[in-house]
């Protein structure tokens, strides 16, 4: 079971120390700093960075609706927080602050509790999507493909080799399921709702996005040209200046795809 690590923000000391011993009791709560104010905790919370704050809304200075405020602009990941208050009428604007759960004093043992667990199962959750993405991430570096992709690959291929697979993208056209080999793709284009994907075999109409195909392809490989195309870069020959000041890329295929000044430099990175 996660530890999770917390702050504890109220202007009353007995507040403080009383949430302090009751969450002691738990082997699965660490509190990491008791703050008497919303500044305090601002220095603690970026010194420890907390999984969760308990955080008083009524305090002297900035209150606790206006720290969370701070937390939800300033910070990309910003830790769950559970309003503390013994007041009931703070409840939905509480919520609007985006709180995790709101804690109305004096609260039960087991009420604090039934918190506790809510926030273990959140917590839990919240770092499988992150090894996901993790994951996700390094699997598109590694192959090209995204973590569906890659499980659909492997569903649908009963005879071939983790090699094969990763020079490979699934893509579903219609009612069927194609394999496309990386290889044979030249290029793909956005036409309208659909992509059109280019390939030595002929073209695919895919119910796909362009940034759907931008994360499951290597952008070293298949780079964006304008707004809604991506070329193989080992299909490209040269890239030739038009009148209006945009490039023209020329695939070994005899195609020809605009490439907006935007970028351009960024394949002349990739060719260098």
């Amino acid at each position: 079971m996660k530890t999770i690590t917390v702050i504890i923000v109220d202007d009353e000391l007995l507040a403080r120390e009383g949430l302090l011993l009751r969450l002691e009791e738990r082997q699965d709560i660490r509190v990491l700093a008791l703050c008497k104010s919303a500044n305090e905790a601002l220095v603690a919370i970026e010194q420890s960075q907390p999984d969760v704050i308990f955080l008083d809304i009524e305090m002297p200075g900035l209150s606790g609706l206006e720290l969370a405020q701070q937390l939800q602009q300033n910070l990309p990941l910003a830790p769950k927080i559970v309003f503390v208050t013994a007041f009931r009428e703070f409840a939905l604007t509480a919520f609007d602050f985006d709180a995790f759960d709101y804690l109305l004093k004096p609260f039960s043992s087991d009420r604090l509790n039934a918190c506790l667990s809510k926030l273990q199962d959140s917590l839990s959750q919240d770092e499988t999507l992150r090894q996901h993405q993790k994951l996700d991430e390094l699997l598109n570096r590694k192959t090209g493909s995204s973590i569906d992709g890659f499980m659909h690959n492997l569903e649908v291929s009963s005879q071939v080799s983790l090699r094969e697979l990763q020079q490979t993208i699934s893509v579903k056209s219609g009612s069927e399921w194609l394999r496309i080999k990386l290889d044979s793709i030249l290029w793909i284009e956005a036409a309208g709702d659909y992509m059109c994907v280019h390939t030595l075999e002929g073209n695919h109409i895919i119910r796909k996005t362009l940034k759907q195909f931008e994360e499951e392809l290597d952008s070293k490989h298949f780079p964006r040209v304008n707004r809604s195309a991506i070329v193989n870069m080992s299909k490209l020959i040269k890239l030739s200046p038009n009148s209006n000041g945009e490039y023209i890329a020329h695939l070994s295929t005899g195609d020809h795809i605009k490439v907006s000044r935007k970028y351009k430099f960024q394949l002349d990175e990739l060719r260098s």
